[in-house]
């Protein structure tokens, strides 16, 4: 990966402003992250995080971004929301402004409100109609986690935004769309300096308000395995899936990386162990999977889970892959992958990373992500050559670490529910 150097600075009405030059392409990225996500929902606001990231996209947003060469889109996580654009280098300055003034000011009226609601309905109905729903979030998810906030999934119930008024969301802007809970990045073709007195003097201006505490969203893990299913009349194949608790990245991304490498051995590359095995002991194909985060690695504060997901032949019992899993997971606990196992997974999961870091809004995304949840953008750099430390022994203990006995279990069945 190419070294840079990231400037980091923080305004006086407390915004953090990341800043780095990449000149791989005239182009510039900016990432704009706020310290909120569909975790700090209520119940009778469920969705209203979503709904907000829509509601930024008033006033012409798009239309403006276009008009400059460039590309925008959001997403709304856990504990983050995020709004990225990649323009031609030249146009930075423009973003800079678009993005100061909506951070100043968005534009919310009762007819914005009813068109993104309605917007958030289809986007609902499509990603929750097909095939398995979505499977394995946001189904696993309240399988797992008691609380609502860790057990509700981000796109949010229709009905509660139906009732969501604009004073409800201009609330929810005051509280949590203030400079000092915020983080602007900039990665491309620029001068730093040059990037950083626009920055300035674009943000530097908006009042400072409070920001709100930041919550705990811990609760206690599983005890004994938690279990619960679905019919899905639209499935082709039965389905599974596994969620276990991880770490608390906070300690640290050593663990969530060997828990990473323990997906790659398990479910990635041209041989996986559990595939092979099931194939072995069953004569079987299952289409297996695995990863950790909910979204991706590194991408929320603690709870966060590892899963695991298998579609199934009706004719293999969801048991005989359960049965697999554990073992697979037992022998990996106690002796650990093999040397070769671990380089595969190494080199796969390293090519991934650098093609997501040669991507403008993927590195923006990940520098300033990294800056929000852990004051650390340069992890983005370091992840390679930490993963390539990992030896045997960290991947036997994150395999101990998932246990049968605390763990929860999905499982989707196709047909007519009774």
């Amino acid at each position: 990966m190419r070294t840079s150097r990231i400037v980091r600075v923080r305004l006086g009405n407390g915004l953090r402003l990341v800043v780095e030059a990449e000149r791989s392409a005239p182009v510039a990225a900016v990432a704009v992250h706020y310290d909120v996500g569909f975790r700090a929902e209520s119940e009778d606001t469920s969705g209203l995080a979503h709904l907000f990231e829509h509601l930024m996209f008033q006033d012409g947003h798009f239309r403006r971004v276009e008009r400059a060469g460039g590309f925008c889109n959001a997403s709304t996580r856990q504990d983050y929301t995020e709004f990225h654009t990649v323009v031609p280098a030249d146009a930075v300055a423009t973003v800079i402004e678009l993005e100061a003034a909506r951070m100043r000011a968005p534009e919310i009226t009762v007819r914005a409100l009813r068109t993104q609601v309605s917007v958030i309905r289809e986007e609902i109905l499509g990603k929750t109609r097909g095939p398995y729903g979505g499977f394995p979030w946001p189904h696993l998810s309240p399988v797992l986690f008691r609380s609502f906030a860790n057990a509700h999934d981000g796109y949010g119930d229709h009905e509660a935004l139906r009732r969501v008024t604009v004073a409800d969301c201009v609330d929810f802007f005051d509280r949590h769309y203030a400079p000092g809970n915020a983080v602007v990045t900039v990665t491309g073709d620029v001068e730093p300096e040059a990037v950083l007195a626009v920055a300035e003097r674009a943000f530097g201006g908006i009042p400072p308000r409070p920001v709100p505490e930041r919550r705990s969203y811990a609760e206690p893990e599983p005890a004994g395995q938690v279990t619960a299913g679905r019919r899905d009349p639209l499935a082709p194949l039965p389905a599974l899936a596994l969620g276990y608790r991880v770490p608390d990245p906070a300690l640290g991304p050593g663990a969530h990386l060997a828990l990473s490498a323990l997906a790659g051995v398990l479910t990635g590359g041209v041989r996986p162990r559990l595939r092979e095995r099931l194939r072995r002991e069953t004569g079987q194909d299952v289409t297996v999977a695995a990863r950790a985060g909910l979204f991706d690695l590194l991408d929320a504060r603690d709870p966060d889970l590892w899963l695991l997901t298998a579609l199934h032949p009706a004719r293999l019992p969801a048991g005989r892959v359960l049965a697999a899993v554990d073992a697979e997971l037992a022998a990996l606990a106690a002796d650990g992958p093999t040397r070769e196992e671990l380089r595969r997974c190494a080199a796969a999961w390293s090519l991934t990373h650098y093609r997501s870091m040669d991507e403008p809004a993927g590195r923006a995304c990940l520098l300033g992500r990294f800056e929000l949840l852990f004051g650390d953008p340069g992890l983005a750099a370091r992840l390679p050559a930490l993963y390539a430390d990992l030896d045997a022994g960290d991947v036997a203990a994150a395999a101990r670490g998932l246990r049968p006995d605390s763990r929860a279990l999905l499982t989707i069945t196709p047909g007519e529910s009774r």
